[in-house]
């Protein structure tokens, strides 16, 4: 008897370490990949390119913002969004979350924060 408790001990405390380790892989800090940043985005109706100052603000926040993102498993309803078929931004008040084409599927990212990023279209 006191061997059953003991194996039911072990595995316990092994399936304990296997989902801390998953956790934390999952929900470690990341980068977002800059260079996947497409040359133009729809946003607030019309395309914006590289020379459009809406589309040059996003771009420097996020090569200038583009550590510390966390995988994010939860669905954002679009607030203010930069959309583009492979890449997408939704900029909410004190978030601002990224979605874009990987090997894997569209991982979600996301950033918790305050952003000087604009929330309405002008």
């Amino acid at each position: 008897m006191n061997i059953i408790f003991k194996v039911i001990g072990y595995l316990l405390g092994v399936l304990i370490v296997i989902t801390l380790g998953v956790y934390l892989y999952m929900f470690r800090e990341q980068s977002i990949d800059a260079d996947l940043i497409p040359t133009e985005f729809k946003y607030c109706g019309k395309q914006i390119y590289g020379n459009d100052e809406s589309y040059e603000n996003i771009v420097e926040w996020l090569k200038n913002n583009s550590d510390d993102w966390v995988l994010s498993f939860a669905s954002y309803v679009p607030i203010h969004r930069y959309y583009h078929g492979a890449f997408n931004v939704n900029v909410h008040r004190e978030a601002v979350i990224v979605s874009y084409k990987t090997d894997y599927g569209y991982p979600q990212f996301i950033k918790q924060g305050q952003h000087d990023l604009p929330l309405s279209c002008n």
